[in-house]
């Protein structure tokens, strides 16, 4: 599971019209495909996209000037992980134009495809190369040197069912790429809910019962938000015991209505208010029962309370509803 993932777009060049009408025809439903049978205009909408791929400096921040005193020593750089970022990739209308993965015919005209995805060896869109019996041996070689990711022949009559398979199995692999250095900033936290096999298997059966096709990993609040292929919004809240204690403690402390803490307490609903760190504040004494959820604790780990909150749907009586 990566911290993030939405649709993207495949490239197909091929100097061959009719199997790029063929190939379009047959993946319209289920993923956008950009056609080409010029390899030059191909190579040209790839590097006009290069710059668009999320990379490692958009999400973290050199903080190395904070005093941290003896946490330190000379020659250590601080990055700090800035989550929030991934709001920019969100409100991002061309995110699902971008490139993915490559799939590109061996046998063309002035450039192979061997050429051409070593053209592009230095963008992190994954290639697929399709071949004859002629070229195979050259794809061999050319999988072994890590210049394409994968290749079929493009005469096996399965080609179409293989094809779909390593596309998604491909973009899958372009989003663990770009999102690494994310995934190994949240493994250091302790805990991590992501990294939490049990939350990983709840997070991937939430997604598959909603028909969800796009999620990002969120700080603030904890959890995950969703989309479905329509845009519709939903959103798993998720805390530990320690932010369970610490929202009692808050409500405690600002003499909350007895009712939410004990709600709060029994771990049958979680809270996050519209506030700094999400805590209770006198503010929503009268309607705090907007800002808390039904929760259950995830299966096979007692760590996490979670919540599947669904946009748009009523906040009043919240803990009628069923998550």
């Amino acid at each position: 599971m990566t911290p993030f993932y939405h649709p993207t777009s495949i490239l197909v060049l091929d100097d061959d019209p009719l199997f790029l009408e063929s190939l379009d025809f047959q993946f319209s439903e289920e993923v956008s495909c950009q056609t080409f049978t010029r390899p030059d205009a191909a190579l040209e909408h790839l590097r006009a996209q290069s710059t668009q791929h999320p990379n490692f400096a958009r999400y973290f921040k050199d903080v190395s000037d904070m005093d941290l005193g003896s946490e330190t020593r000379f020659g250590d750089r601080l990055l700090r992980l800035q989550l929030s970022e991934l709001r920019s990739v969100i409100e991002d209308r061309a995110r699902q134009q971008r490139v993915s993965v490559a799939v590109v015919d061996y046998d063309m005209p002035k450039m192979t495809g061997v050429e051409f995805c070593r053209a592009i060896r230095d963008l992190p869109v994954r290639t697929i190369l399709l071949t004859g019996k002629a070229g195979l041996e050259t794809a061999i070689s050319a999988f072994n040197e890590g210049v394409i990711d994968c290749f079929l022949q493009k005469q096996d009559s399965g080609v179409t069912v293989a094809l779909r398979r390593e596309i998604k199995r491909l973009q899958e692999e372009y989003f663990a790429d770009i999102s690494a250095p994310i995934a190994s900033a949240l493994a250091l936290q302790r805990p991590c809910f992501f990294s939490d096999p049990s939350f990983v298997a709840l997070l991937k059966e939430v997604m598959e019962k909603n028909s969800i096709v796009e999620h990002y990993v969120c700080a603030g609040p904890p959890g995950v938000m969703m989309r479905d292929a329509d845009g519709n919004e939903s959103f798993l809240l998720v805390s530990d015991g320690e932010r369970v204690n610490n929202q009692c403690e808050a409500a405690e402390t600002q003499q909350a209505p007895a009712d939410m803490v004990q709600l709060l307490r029994t771990r049958k609903a979680q809270a996050w208010f519209p506030t700094q760190e999400g805590l209770y504040h006198p503010d929503y004494e009268k309607n705090w029962a907007r800002f808390i959820w039904p929760a259950q604790l995830l299966p096979g780990s007692g760590a996490w309370s979670y919540s599947v909150i669904r946009h748009g749907q009523t906040v009043e009586e919240p803990l009628s509803r069923t998550a």
